[in-house]
């Protein structure tokens, strides 16, 4: 006569649950991933079609620093994902911190310099 069942689940009643990221994580997301990216391509290619320093370089600069708060706080209070799903970390917004300001640091100069091609 076989023993009473024991009830093995893959999920405990007691095993803490992650907490699944909400709207305004996803809105974030959408943002930081997606439109940020897209304003600033957009910018570029004001600064390139402007003569010299321009007001487009300031906006620029705060739509970068826009796009790392928005970064840290779907973070640090928005529960947001890292690129493998799992719940994002600090680690992973220096990372996103570092790449931007790289890539957006590059896209500028580059910018500048075509300015300097074109106009002289």
């Amino acid at each position: 006569m076989p023993g009473p069942s024991k009830d093995v689940s893959p999920v405990s009643a007691t095993a803490p649950q992650a907490e699944e990221p909400g709207c305004l994580s996803l809105i974030a997301r959408i943002i930081w991933i997606m439109v940020g990216n897209v304003v600033l391509v957009g910018l570029v290619v004001k600064i390139m079609l402007s003569r010299g320093f321009s007001f487009f370089d300031i906006i620029f600069w705060a739509v970068v620093a826009a796009l790392l708060f928005v970064r840290y706080a779907d973070i640090k209070w928005l529960k947001g994902l890292g690129s493998d799903a799992q719940p994002a970390t600090p680690k992973d917004w220096g990372r996103y911190a570092r790449l931007l300001t790289i890539i957006a640091g590059g896209a500028w100069v580059i910018a500048h310099t075509m300015l300097v091609v074109l106009y002289h």
